[in-house]
């Protein structure tokens, strides 16, 4: 899995002030019913057993084996001041909720 991010989410992820031994963890999550889609958040977490490390221009993002089989291969994070984090993959782009604070 390849991760590139913009400029201007790094200017973002740069500002962050995570709590001690925390880590930037990309978190996929089931939502709907009958019409299931994934929603990936990028949070503060601790990390977890079997975790696999994403490292991208000097950042380091966990992910877990779920969201990894649901994310692409090439993946792309950008920040848009009205909505926030998004990932762009080949197939356009994927929810993205920061919940950071």
């Amino acid at each position: 899995m390849h991760l590139t991010i913009t400029d201007k989410a790094i200017h973002q992820l740069n500002q962050l002030k995570l709590e001690e031994n925390k880590i930037l963890r990309i978190d996929a999550e089931m939502q709907g019913g009958c019409g299931t889609m994934m929603k990936f958040k990028l949070i503060e977490d601790d990390t977890r057993k079997g975790d696999i490390v994403l490292h991208a221009d000097g950042m380091n993002f966990h992910v877990d084996l779920f969201t990894k089989r649901n994310l692409d291969d090439e993946l792309t994070l950008d920040y848009d001041k009205e909505t926030g984090f998004l990932f762009e993959s080949e197939w356009g782009p994927m929810g993205l909720e920061c919940h950071l604070a």
